[in-house]
C-alpha cells in the first residue's frame, strides 16, 4: 500500500513538469502580401479594374494602386489577416481620402472600401502569379 502511495504521489508530482515541457502551440505562419495584385472594386459605374503594388515591413504596408487614370501610393497595416490601407487622390483640387479593409485569405482579398463619407462599395483581389 506505500508503493502505491509513494507512486502516486510521484505521479501526481511529475504530471505538471510533463505538461510544462512541451512545445508551445504553434502560431500561424505571418502573412506577406508583398508583390503585385489584380483588384476589382465595385463602383456606381460598374467594375473598375486595378493593380495594386503592396510592400510590406512587419506590419507596415506601403505601396501604389494603379488605376486607368493614375498612379497613387498607399499607406497602411496588416495585422494578422486584416488589411487596412488608405490612398488620397486629387479631385478637382481638392484631396479626397479613399479608406480600403479586407480580409486576406492565402492569394486572394476581399474587403470594403469608403470613399470619404460618400459611399462605399465591395472589392476583391488576387496576386498576379
Amino acid at each position: 500500500m506505500k508503493k502505491l502511495l509513494l507512486v502516486a504521489c510521484v505521479l501526481m508530482l511529475a504530471t505538471p513538469a510533463l505538461a510544462l515541457a512541451q512545445d508551445p502551440p504553434k502560431q500561424d505562419a505571418k502573412i506577406d502580401i508583398s508583390g503585385a495584385w489584380d483588384m476589382s472594386i465595385d463602383t456606381p459605374q460598374g467594375q473598375m479594374a486595378l493593380t495594386v503594388t503592396f510592400k510590406q515591413d512587419g506590419e507596415k504596408v506601403t505601396g501604389t494602386q494603379t488605376s486607368p487614370m493614375r498612379e497613387t501610393p498607399l499607406e497602411g497595416t496588416l495585422v494578422g489577416t486584416e488589411l487596412k490601407y488608405t490612398i488620397t487622390i486629387d479631385m478637382q483640387g481638392q484631396a479626397a481620402t479613399i479608406s480600403f479593409g479586407a480580409k486576406v485569405d492565402g492569394n486572394s482579398m476581399t474587403g470594403v472600401y469608403e470613399f470619404g463619407g460618400m459611399g462605399s462599395g465591395a472589392w476583391t483581389a488576387k496576386k498576379k502569379q
